[in-house]
């Protein structure tokens, strides 16, 4: 949860619902290309259909980034209160990323409930990798000074997203007292978010404070039974849908829910944070706890794409990883129509779902 909200909202995952259907799905086209893509289908769920498709890889920066951008840079110190640090990396100005991401050098004064002020900084979001030789991945760091809590906050630049299903392969380490968030955000009353608080059990994930909408899950292993921890590197997904929100860990559906979805164009924030509040904990002096990206892969409508758009070519993102480009999941569509809001496949055709 933000720590500009007032704490009362929970991460909101909920599966969209539909009377039963026989769904029959179009033949793959094998003359097809990835160019021809008009939508893409949610990983996993051939029933929710977006327009838009976005993947940030950070593992094959190798060829784009300097070896001298990969060093962590310095801990902020307690002479550097005011958040105006500039940018660890260009890959974070202008270009395919920073035209999407924005670092956030905002503030937020300590008060009685959140004892500890809290100073966003652009010097915490850095591009790095474990050993020399290993995949390049995105960090946000968080570290508590004794006069404020230095934190670190990516938003997209425009509240454009209007549904969207989200995977992010991620881990989050160090101390306790920090929360690593990951949440699609319109206003205080509508926000869908999937939040790791360092100071819980390392395979537990947690909902949202209000003790009715809190919702704690353990995280289940990549194909195994076992519980795994929020320290190994898992794949996270979160189905913001109308009205309705899913969450799912490795591939397997965790949680639904229909508390607070956003209705209306939000934002996608990634960040790790404290403030010394209830929620995230107070992290000790000199503790330090980072969130740890390999990718973001995002399908998603905007609030400005009118109902009925042409959705001739429906590709999967669910390999994207390996693959690194979309596969054709189905092709030969006949005046296949679908609204901004998710869709829906019976026989050949596409029926926008309407609420």
């Amino acid at each position: 949860m933000s720590p500009l909200k007032n704490q009362s909202l929970s991460f909101l995952l909920c599966i969209l619902t539909t009377a039963q259907l026989s769904i029959a799905n179009p033949p793959l086209d094998p003359n097809s290309t990835v160019a021809d893509c008009s939508c893409y289908k949610a990983p996993g769920n051939e029933k929710a259909i977006f327009l838009n498709h976005q993947f940030f890889d950070f593992r094959t920066l190798d060829n784009a980034i300097a070896a001298s951008n990969l060093t962590a840079p310095a801990l902020i110190d307690n002479d550097q209160g005011a958040g105006i640090e500039p940018i660890t990396s260009p890959f974070f100005g202008k270009g395919f990323f920073g035209d999407y991401f924005t670092p956030a050098s905002w503030s937020k004064n300590a008060s009685e409930s959140a004892p500890v002020r809290l100073v966003n900084s652009q010097q915490n979001i850095y591009l790095a990798r474990d050993v020399p030789g290993s995949p390049i991945h995105l960090t946000l760091r968080t570290n508590r000074l004794e006069s404020f809590q230095s934190t670190s906050d990516l938003e997209t630049t425009e509240l454009a997203y209007l549904f969207a299903s989200i995977r992010i392969r991620a881990r989050v380490t160090g101390s306790s007292g920090a929360c690593a968030g990951m949440f699609f955000y319109h206003s205080d009353e509508q926000e869908s978010d999937i939040e790791i608080l360092t100071r819980d059990e390392h395979n537990d994930s947690q909902g949202n404070i209000i003790p009715e909408a809190s919702t704690q899950v353990p995280i289940p292993e990549p194909d195994s039974a076992a519980n795994g921890s929020w320290t190994d590197w898992n794949e996270y997904q979160l189905d913001w849908l109308s009205g309705r929100s899913e969450w799912l860990i490795n591939g397997i559906s965790k949680l639904n829910k229909t508390y607070s979805v956003p209705s209306q164009a939000s934002n996608f924030q990634l960040k790790i944070w404290s403030d010394g509040s209830t929620w995230p904990g107070n992290m000790t002096v000199g503790g330090l706890a980072t969130l740890d990206v390999e990718w973001i892969d995002i399908v998603y409508n905007t609030s400005q794409e009118a109902a009925g758009a042409s959705c001739k070519k429906v590709c999967s993102v669910d390999s994207i990883a390996t693959s690194a480009v979309p596969q054709v999941a189905w092709g030969n569509l006949t005046a296949a129509r679908v609204g901004i809001i998710p869709a829906i496949l019976v026989g050949l055709m596409w029926v926008a779902v309407l609420f």
